[in-house]
């Protein structure tokens, strides 16, 4: 027993240190930090200058990258002293409490089912500006819950509180979540992942969010490989590259 304990230790604290690593802060390098300040303008540009912006961002399938990009997105809007909001609407296998170490039991599922108020769900997180709330406990009927009227009540009411609404969503060619609540959201951004994406996968997803009639601002390629630079030493993870619905296409 006392061997188990030991090893959960070791693998809790070996995620917090994969996860501050991936999670922008104060040892984050210029090229990581300066390609979330190009993707954060240019999600800004692709949406109309009105009323609170509500991007959901997805991936194509599991272990892209979605979670942490959304949460870096998210930490990027407000640190430029927008009012954030980070929901994790991924119902099945949530990831932000994680990397955030956060052990709040109650989330969007919970106030889905009326079994909490948006109050008690809803909390700050370390950054200035940025609110989150978590998954909630796990349901049996996910996608029901974000079809349902209470999930489009829940966003007509937030909206009036925040600048931006950060949603990280299932991957589209998982489930249908994410599809789902597209309906709910001003545009959606896809993740990928160098070496895991392919075309067929990515085609699909664009495919089938652009049925549901979703906005898609644009792509994200992550862990990209690239060579050391002017700016100093790379490392290979949160290499960042953003392809807008236009013709541009930034890299920093």
């Amino acid at each position: 027993m006392f061997g188990k304990k030991k090893t959960a230790a070791i693998t809790d604290a070996a995620q917090r240190k994969i996860n501050s690593l991936r999670i922008l802060n104060d040892k984050t390098t210029f090229d990581v930090r300066e390609s979330f300040n190009e993707l954060r303008t240019n999600i800004v540009f692709s949406m109309s200058s009105k009323g609170t912006k509500k991007v959901l961002i997805t991936s194509s399938i599991a272990s892209e990258g979605k979670s942490t990009t959304c949460l870096n997105m998210a930490i990027t809007f407000a640190e430029a002293g927008t009012k954030t909001l980070l929901i994790d609407c991924d119902l099945r296998v949530p990831n932000i409490d994680k990397l955030l170490n956060d052990d709040s039991k109650k989330g969007l599922s919970n106030i889905l089912v009326n079994d909490c108020t948006i109050e008690e769900a809803l909390h700050p997180t370390q950054y200035k500006n940025l609110d989150v709330i978590l998954s909630g406990s796990i349901p049996p009927n996910p996608t029901e819950l974000l079809a349902s009227d209470a999930m489009q009540a829940l966003m007509d009411e937030l909206s009036g509180k925040y600048d931006y609404i950060l949603l990280d969503a299932p991957p589209v060619n998982v489930v249908t979540d994410a599809v789902i609540i597209s309906r709910l959201a001003t545009g959606v951004v896809v993740v990928c992942r160098q070496y895991v994406t392919d075309k067929k996968m990515l085609g699909a997803t664009v495919e089938k969010l652009q049925f549901a009639n979703a906005k898609i601002l644009g792509i994200v390629l992550n862990d990209v490989a690239v060579a050391k630079k002017g700016y100093g030493k790379y490392s290979n993870y949160g290499r960042y590259g953003y392809s807008g619905s236009g013709d541009n296409e930034v890299k920093a």
